[in-house]
């Protein structure tokens, strides 16, 4: 296994191999800075293209593109509250608030080192879990899963604390908008308003695009501001992305528990880099000692997102190279890819492609390097943004944040949904009701309901089976303490004051 790790890092480095890497990763960088697009539609288009190719250079132009990917879509979600991709839609809660007081060179710093450094992580796992795959797929099961929703949910308590009544609200409200369409599991069709569009429910794209970039829209113009920073900053602008590099080992705790969870999120089947943003953000706001100032521009809302996104890749790769499972809607397309060259994923694949394995290791590290160095590198430049006039802005992002929502599936009713969303968070937002808990309350109902409604039929319906499992009772313990710890931290500064 080591002989064919080195050969293989050998192979990355030739100039061929870089060049397709490279392309990848420029690919994966504008289609995730571009809303609606992102790495899925990225890869696909790539699929008829990349027929003529030998099979090892279309894996390392996949890998670029995976790697690529998340960083674009937090350059748009930290400079202008658009996050490109649905896995940067937590890095919009305190990317653009450090944008707006003129630290968006220091937030692109945190992006880029954490989406390096967190991918590497990723990728180390994959590199150790590789020969014991099985089991590392097989210890999460349904119950284990909804507790841990369940433990990501619970942390919209901690989140609302400035205002708990309109936070756990607007949690509410988006755990209802969750369950709109129909079940995935008894296919049930729930609060479809008399119209089959909503049978598929509400989408994700048209809801983060109106959630975040149309009512950030919508409130620029009614306050009728010249740009997103009110005045430039003084501050060197490479000062402050090496601030933002320095804040990940500032806060190496966090950065550590962001990635491993990605990573584990990563290896669950059919989760997803979404979910991994959310969970991975929640808990850290959840484990922080001010958990007040998330939301507000606060370095470890984009460390937590960031490395999350970025390392669930390498963990989302176990289960679509150990059993053809994809672990990601990226390894999904990849799938489709292995299909396109005659190749069969799963325990054969490690002993008759070696060699497609070790491509998308190395790819994925390639590209995540080149990725963040880009970022670095170019922030002065992308700094720019955030002094265009919003006269221009506006417009552009509008528009391209409609394109976007229609592109994804070619329905013009995912423009209306995200106009909806855009003018309900707007209101929402002026009227002091927190749209973070909105978004994770969305984003998480659904995936718990999944898991909850599998449990049980696994269980015959024997409630007991969230009790029983050892880590599932573990993580409820986990859960008791989450609602334990506002009430501890309220005695603790009671008896100070005293």
């Amino acid at each position: 296994m080591l002989a064919e790790l080195f050969t293989s890092l050998f192979e990355v480095l030739s100039l061929n191999t870089l060049g397709f890497v490279a392309l990848g990763s420029l690919i994966g960088l504008v289609v995730g800075a571009l809303p609606g697009l992102g790495g899925v539609i990225g890869m696909s288009l790539l699929l008829p293209l990349t027929y003529a190719l030998e099979p090892v250079n279309a894996m390392f132009l996949y890998a670029g593109v995976m790697g690529g990917t998340p960083l674009g879509g937090s350059i748009s979600a930290i400079l202008i509250n658009t996050p490109g991709t649905s896995v940067n839609a937590a890095t919009c809660f305190d990317g653009y608030p450090m944008t707006q007081r003129g630290e968006a060179g220091r937030a692109l710093g945190i992006a880029s080192a954490a989406s390096g450094l967190g991918a590497l992580f990723g990728v180390i796992v994959l590199i150790l879990l590789l020969p014991i795959v099985r089991m590392a797929i097989l210890a999460f099961g349904p119950p284990e899963f909804f507790m841990f929703i369940l433990f990501g949910l619970g942390t919209i308590v901690i989140a609302s604390q400035r205002n708990m009544i309109k936070g756990v609200f607007a949690g509410g409200l988006g755990i209802l908008f969750s369950f709109f369409g129909q079940s995935v599991v008894t296919g049930d069709i729930r609060y479809n308003l008399g119209t089959m569009y909503l049978w598929d429910g509400i989408q994700l794209i048209p809801f983060v695009i109106g959630v975040f970039a149309l009512a950030e829209m919508i409130r620029l113009t009614v306050e009728r501001k010249s740009t997103i920073v009110a005045s430039k900053v003084s501050a060197n602008i490479a000062k402050g992305t090496w601030e933002g590099v320095k804040d990940i080992f500032r806060h190496r705790t966090c950065f550590f528990r962001s990635s491993t969870i990605g990573t584990i999120i990563g290896i669950i089947p059919g989760v997803g880099g979404t979910a991994a943003n959310f969970i991975s953000y929640t808990i850290a706001m959840q484990s922080s000692k001010h958990p007040e100032a998330f939301g507000t521009g606060n370095p470890e809302g984009v460390i937590a997102s960031e490395s999350a996104n970025n390392s669930k890749d390498g963990g989302a790769l176990l289960p679509t190279l150990g059993f053809g499972i994809p672990g990601s809607a990226e390894t999904a397309v990849l799938l489709g890819a292995f299909i396109l060259f005659g190749i069969s994923p799963g325990p054969l694949l490690f002993k008759d492609h070696p060699e497609i394995i070790w491509a998308l290791v190395w790819g994925l590290v390639v590209s995540n390097v080149l990725a963040s160095t880009f970022g670095l590198l170019a922030a002065n430049i992308l700094l720019k943004l955030s002094f265009v006039n919003l006269s221009i802005i506006i417009p552009v992002v509008t528009t391209l944040s409609l394109v976007g929502a229609f592109a994804i599936r070619g329905n013009i009713y995912d423009v209306f949904v995200a106009v909806i969303f855009g003018f309900l968070a707007y209101f929402l937002t002026r009227n002091g009701f927190p749209i973070v808990t909105m978004a994770i309350g969305y984003i998480l109902g659904r995936l718990a309901e999944k898991s909850f409604l599998q449990s049980i039929m696994i269980s015959k319906g024997n409630y007991l089976i969230f009790f029983t499992r050892p880590v599932s009772l573990a993580i409820f313990i986990l859960l008791i303490l989450v609602f334990l710890i506002p009430f501890l931290r309220r005695n603790k500064s009671t008896g100070d004051k005293t």
